[in-house]
């Protein structure tokens, strides 16, 4: 069983995370990355696993909260669901809301 996990360093002030190869998609990764950046420094480098190791770095030179690395795994975790139903229903989808806005596209026509 692959596992997830994480560490703090630099006296809590930055938080190495490991990924898993199968655990997340790349671009869930990026993703979820782009939602920290505001408030973290991010360093994404491939692991000798063939993973991924992301170090998040607090910008106010603050600790890091411990519920942060959960709660990134959980970010991650939510945007891997969304991109694996957007793969398999994404066309459906696009089909009801084609279907549903075609009486509008009549109207404006």
């Amino acid at each position: 069983m692959e596992t997830t996990v994480y560490r703090f360093e630099a006296e809590g002030r930055s938080c190495v995370l490991h990924i898993a190869p199968t655990s997340f998609d790349r671009d869930c990764i990026l993703y979820v990355a782009d939602t920290y950046i505001h408030s973290y420094f991010i360093h994404i480098s491939p692991s000798p696993e063939n993973g991924a190791e992301i170090t998040l770095i607090a910008r106010d030179h603050g600790s890091i909260p411990e519920d942060l690395p959960l709660q990134f795994f959980n970010d991650c975790i939510d945007q891997q669901i969304r991109l694996m139903l957007q793969k398999e229903f994404g066309e459906l989808r696009q089909t009801i809301v084609d279907y549903a806005f075609r009486p509008v596209e009549k109207l404006c026509a």
